[in-house]
């Protein structure tokens, strides 16, 4: 996305000025020919940053990834650059992989300097171990083989590409976000109130190319998973369903949350429902 592009005001608009509370995002951006690795959260600079940065070519991790894995891979892939190894050395770094009395430590390092060979012969080690790896490195090999397919591609294309990573994953061309709504007053949404929460927000997702992939009805809130466009704006989607449902009677709270980074727990909902009130 170029700077001033509709999409990124769309985007900045969502995750800075629109949102109410409680909102918690951050994604990372990998792009092969500017050697970059960009790290966003929910401030504003980080936010247009990435998106002025976003290649012409780049995909969405299906996988999510913890941010803590993400930071920690970030610091590991960007301390050096390209590299070129003989086919010998290419197959000694896979077999620290394969061997298991290797450090972790020591695979973690072996997998990013695959991953920045950038060559087939190094795609189809990290390939392989992903079938099986340490379970501590399950999602860094899942880094390490998008990133080796991503510089792989780039050479093959001659085109600037990369690849955006979150917590929750993503499908095609969407991120995915869960975030949840709570009933205006402190009593319970009634049945008819969470057909109608339901129906709403299907509609509004359909309207905004967007794919509704659950919902949870609890006492407290009603909690979503959705897969979103990158040009759509996630605070549009929900403050529009929010105020469909209100049409018909007040009865959803006008503040949410929303996040891409992990599915909350009952306990975590409860303290983040207690920010929001207040």
């Amino acid at each position: 996305m170029r700077q001033g592009s509709p999409s990124t005001k769309i985007l900045i608009n969502n995750y800075i000025t629109k949102t109410k509370k409680y909102y918690v995002y951050a994604a990372m951006q990998y792009c092969a020919h500017a050697k970059k690795r960009l790290y966003m959260n929910d401030e504003l600079s980080d936010i247009q940053n990435f998106l002025e940065g976003l290649p012409d070519k780049y995909s969405i991790m299906i996988e999510g990834i913890d941010m803590q894995t993400q930071k920690e891979y970030l610091n590991h892939s960007g301390t050096f650059g390209r590299g070129e190894l003989t086919e010998k050395e290419t197959l000694a770094l896979g077999n620290i992989l394969f061997n298991q009395n290797e450090a972790i430590e020591k695979k973690k390092r072996a997998l990013v300097l695959l991953a920045h060979l950038g060559t087939i012969e190094a795609f189809r080690l990290i390939e392989k171990y992903n079938n099986d790896p340490d379970k501590e490195l399950k999602q860094w090999t899942l880094l390490s083989l998008q990133e080796c397919k991503m510089f792989l591609e780039s050479s093959l294309l001659d085109e600037s590409s990369g690849f955006i990573t979150t917590g929750l994953g993503g499908l095609s061309d969407r991120l995915r976000y869960y975030f949840f709504v709570l009933p205006a007053t402190g009593q319970p949404f009634t049945k008819k109130q969470m057909d109608i929460v339901k129906d709403e927000f299907q509609l509004v997702c359909k309207h905004l190319n967007s794919i509704l992939e659950t919902i949870n009805f609890s006492d407290t809130c009603i909690g979503f998973t959705i897969l979103v466009p990158l040009d759509v704006a996630l605070g549009v989607l929900i403050e529009t369903g929010i105020n469909k449902c209100n049409e018909i009677g007040y009865f959803v709270f006008e503040h949410y949350y929303a996040t891409n980074q992990n599915i909350p727990d009952e306990s975590e909902i409860d303290d983040i429902i207690k920010i929001i009130r207040d």
